[in-house]
């Protein structure tokens, strides 16, 4: 194998296959990608068995061949190189390679093609066109409110359905660690319904995949799915990335229902999102320890966020609000609701209350697509 490449180019789809390489694997070949030079194409692969990326690119080949090496120490390497243009060749019997540009050369230990392990199939069940955009902003509107472990496998995923809903088509993103709960919906073309569980551990690296593609205008790409698959295809330009994932296996919980996503309130309190963070982040000093309990309580033209009596002591401090209902007081984890002001938008941030003891719905008084749910905390 001997190959021309525009370092520049390639660098760019060699970070994207490294997320994919497994890092924790006891398997040296999980740790590396795959290289394979044919005609005047040079393929990359890259897997950890759970989500894998496949990567076709134009290069000048001389001499057809294929070898895997490490992700990280090949990716490093060309990191410090500053050449323009770079040579990659094998030496097939050793599966040593040899990186080459007028001032550097360096050897890197192989592990034979042959070696790698099989890629699954891309799933030509169902296809649909999804724009990038859309799936962007909705995995980033919902996956930090789930978690990689649970007793449930599908609370460890996003989920990413379609519906029509009041005359129109919508496409959903749920995530869930089941103490709270993320939704951003958004109008769509699509005409077919689908309801898929896409893995946490997946979905950061396909989301960082798409965002790479953004940036480079690409509009939409194709999404291609069975019942244990996922496959996201993009084109970029003479770049060729196909993106495929397994799904989680079950049914996720009905959420839409009211006593889990209330739509009746007694109560709205609408405030400035920096305040409420900074109010939390003070009374969160004496209790991160504690579920990061913090109390409010609504009065008039304000709000009083305290932490209850803790074994480091007390605090309370107040806020202006604009409050529509009754009076009430209630407790949350201030964590979570700090991670929703980080998504957020505007500057205002609203709660929307039945009571102190049923789930809270949070949004943001600009986006009226994403609802956050929470539940609360019994005092301490």
């Amino acid at each position: 194998m001997k190959i021309s490449l525009e370092l520049p180019k390639v660098l760019g789809m060699l970070d994207i296959a490294a997320r994919f390489v497994s890092k924790n694997s006891t398997l040296p070949i999980l740790q590396n990608i795959y290289l394979k030079a044919s005609i005047d194409t040079l393929l990359i692969r890259a897997t950890d068995m759970e989500k894998y990326v496949e990567l076709e690119l134009p290069c000048a080949v001389q001499i057809e061949g294929a070898v895997t090496v490490n992700a990280k120490t090949f990716l490093d390497i060309l990191k410090t190189i500053d050449s323009e243009t770079v040579e990659f060749s094998v030496d097939q019997k050793t599966t040593v390679m040899t990186i080459k540009t007028s001032k550097d050369t360096f050897d890197i230990n192989g592990i034979p093609a042959s070696e790698y392990v099989a890629l699954p199939e891309v799933p030509q069940d169902n296809t649909l066109m999804l724009d990038t955009m859309i799936f962007s902003k909705g995995i980033e509107k919902v996956e930090y409110a789930i978690t990689e472990k649970s007793f449930s496998p599908v609370l460890t995923g996003v989920l990413m359905k379609s519906k029509t809903e009041d005359a129109q088509h919508k496409i959903i993103f749920v995530g869930t660690d089941s103490f709270r709960l993320s939704e951003y919906k958004v109008t769509s073309s699509l005409s077919q319904d689908f309801s898929l569980i896409i893995p946490k551990v997946s979905i950061s690296d396909i989301k960082y995949l798409v965002n790479f593609a953004i940036d480079k205008e690409v509009p939409e790409m194709t999404v291609k799915y069975s019942d244990n698959l996922i496959a996201f295809e993009l084109t970029l330009g003479e770049v060729r990335i196909v993106a495929t994932s397994l799904l989680i296996q079950g049914n996720f919980p009905e959420y839409e229902r009211e006593e889990v996503m209330p739509t009746q309130f007694s109560t709205k309190v609408m405030l400035d999102k920096r305040d409420c963070e900074n109010a939390i982040k003070k009374i969160g000093i004496l209790t991160k320890d504690i579920n990061n309990f913090v109390q409010i309580e609504t009065q008039a033209t304000k709000v009083i966020i305290s932490s209850g009596k803790t074994d480091k002591g007390a605090g309370t401090t107040e806020i202006p609000a604009i409050i529509d209902g009754e009076a009430l007081t209630f407790a949350v984890n201030g964590r979570y609701v700090m991670d929703f002001i980080r998504m957020m938008s505007s500057d205002t941030l609203i709660f929307n209350i039945v009571n102190g003891q049923k789930p809270l719905v949070l949004m943001d008084k600009d986006d009226p697509s994403n609802r956050y749910v929470v539940r609360p905390l019994t005092n301490i």
